[in-house]
Parts: structure tokens; C-alpha cells; sequence
């Protein structure tokens, strides 16, 4: 470890390098299971989006709660950086969520519509 880096690492907690969307659905074969974000919490773009739509919307689990992801979410690994003007409680429905993952897709090299590869 360097420690002349520690001196930055308060103001810089829970902050990540955000990714490209270029390719975010590519995968090595059709069946491959993604681990998306920072700790592979999410395994498909629906989840992520259905997060950003609904993360303030919905209320906290409890731990083991059964709805975890569709009717409440667990509360965040840490809050420094969270965003909390909009993302988090956008108020799409299940078809623009739908049209969201649609739209990422297409920026994958190679992409397909459905029923076309």
C-alpha cells in the first residue's frame, strides 16, 4: 500500500469508476448469467433498472424478506455517494423499464433483436 494515497481515501469512500454502457449485455454464450455492478448483486438489466426505478420507492427488507427486489430492496452498503435527486424513484412502468433494457442492448456489439440470431 501507498501510503501517500490514504490521506484521500475519506472523501473518496464508496466511490467507483462508472463503466461504459458500450457492450454491457455481452456475454461469452446466450445462456452466460452477468453479475452486474460494483458487488454482482444484480443478474440482468431488468433488475438494475427495476432498482433505479423503484430503490426510494419501495421500503427496506428485512433480512431473508422473500420480496427482496420486487417488493422492497436492502438498505445500501453505504450512503457517502448515493443519488437521491431523481434515480431511485423515476416512476416508469414495467413496459418503459422494458424498453430501457431494450434500448442497452442494442449498444452490445452484435446484437440481435429476439428471435433473430
Amino acid at each position: 500500500m501507498d501510503a501517500r494515497w490514504l490521506k484521500l481515501a475519506p472523501d473518496n469512500q464508496a466511490r467507483i469508476q462508472v463503466l461504459t454502457l458500450r457492450n454491457v449485455d455481452e456475454r461469452p454464450y446466450p445462456a452466460f448469467v452477468k453479475a452486474y455492478e460494483h458487488n454482482g448483486y444484480f443478474t440482468s438489466l431488468k433488475a438494475i433498472v427495476h432498482f433505479y426505478n423503484t430503490r426510494d420507492a419501495l421500503p427496506r427488507c428485512q433480512p431473508g424478506d422473500p420480496g427482496e427486489g420486487t417488493t422492497c430492496w436492502p438498505a445500501p452498503e453505504s450512503t457517502d455517494n448515493m443519488n437521491t435527486s431523481k434515480v431511485g424513484h423515476l416512476g416508469l412502468s414495467g413496459a418503459e423499464e422494458d424498453a430501457l433494457v431494450n434500448f442497452m442492448q442494442t449498444l452490445t456489439d452484435g446484437y440481435m433483436p429476439t428471435g433473430r440470431q
